[in-house]
């Protein structure tokens, strides 16, 4: 992880600063990424829905670790440092903040019992106005400390600076030191995994590592696990299970109060169609890869859209050196 954000400095830096013409946005900055980590992980599952982007996703990725009913959940919303040093992006969408929000507050039906919401930051020297180590290219922060620096719309009254957001913000790969530090006292991963599952961390935490700390909770949780995960990490030795990629088929159509409960999964080809090509555009590779679909069920909160990541990355414990490209 941090030889990928030295990678992801220099080309922030250099499409920045030097001039060079890099199509360089959140987009294929993450997805370079993650290709580069593919063996970090034993399953990504692309998440697509019926729903636009700015409506239906709270994160462009979550890491998903456990195995069997016990899991972990960090989501991820990612910005790139524009060339005047702003995160010009992240009162997304329209300057409302609604994508901010939808992180730091989503749907209770749509996380785990820990979870935990971050920004994680593309950004180099010089246009970030501040020091930016090459470790640091991709940079993690809790989402609620932006949320706060942020501010409230209208855009002109909200903090788009760089600077501002990045202080106090890690390398990425740090975002698992608590967990690294606990490996090598001895416990294992699926010891710790148990051990956090149904312990929510309370709504303001100071550090990402206290994400890591068993010592922080507030109180138990024993809800089940979101309706989307339980397909994603269902053992059915399927294509989908048994591929490394893999795609959700997600339909919202039933969230809400006001919505109709009983909806058919998606089978319609001509809905199926039109829905990809909103959601992923014509050139949808993701298209050809075994896939799953669900229902979400109506949720008791009163939200109209769901909370979800783009896509998932899963390490599942069970599977943790068997996977393969």
């Amino acid at each position: 992880m941090a030889a990928q954000a030295e990678d992801v400095w220099e080309m922030v830096h250099h499409s920045r600063a030097l001039g060079y013409r890099l199509r360089l946005g959140e987009v294929t900055a993450t997805e370079h990424s993650f290709f580069r980590l593919r063996e970090f992980w034993t399953k990504r599952v692309y998440i697509v829905t019926n729903e636009p982007d700015e409506l239906a996703t709270g994160a462009d990725w979550e890491w998903l670790i456990g195995h069997g009913n016990n899991w972990i959940q960090i989501r991820v919303q990612a910005k790139i440092l524009n060339r005047n040093g702003r995160f010009a992006e992240l009162g997304h969408p329209h300057s409302t903040g609604q994508q901010l929000d939808r992180l730091v507050n989503p749907d209770p039906a749509d996380v785990l019992c820990r979870w935990l919401p971050l920004y994680v930051f593309y950004s180099a020297e010089p246009s970030a106005g501040i020091a930016v180590p090459r470790n640091a290219g991709c940079s993690a922060q809790l989402a609620s400390r932006v949320r706060e620096t942020y501010g409230k719309p209208p855009a002109g009254r909200a903090t788009l600076k760089g600077s501002t957001h990045l202080r106090g913000s890690i390398p990425w790969a740090s975002v698992f030191d608590g967990l690294v530090s606990q490996l090598r006292s001895g416990r294992s991963l699926a010891e710790i995994v148990a051990a956090l599952a149904n312990r929510p961390l309370p709504a303001q935490i100071d550090h990402i590592d206290e994400f890591w700390d068993l010592n922080i909770a507030d109180g138990t949780c024993n809800r089940e696990l979101p309706s989307y995960v339980r397909q994603i990490v269902r053992r059915d030795d399927d294509d989908f299970d048994l591929a490394p990629l893999a795609r959700l088929e997600v339909n919202t159509a039933a969230r809400g109060r006001d919505r109709v409960r009983s909806v058919a999964p998606i089978t319609d080809l001509e809905r199926l169609e039109a829905m990809l090509v909103r959601r992923f555009g014509d050139d949808d590779s993701s298209a050809l890869l075994p896939s799953r679909s669900v229902v979400l069920e109506p949720s008791d909160h009163d939200r109209d859209q769901a909370s979800l990541p783009s896509f998932v990355s899963v390490i599942d414990i069970d599977r943790v050196g068997s996977s393969s490209d």
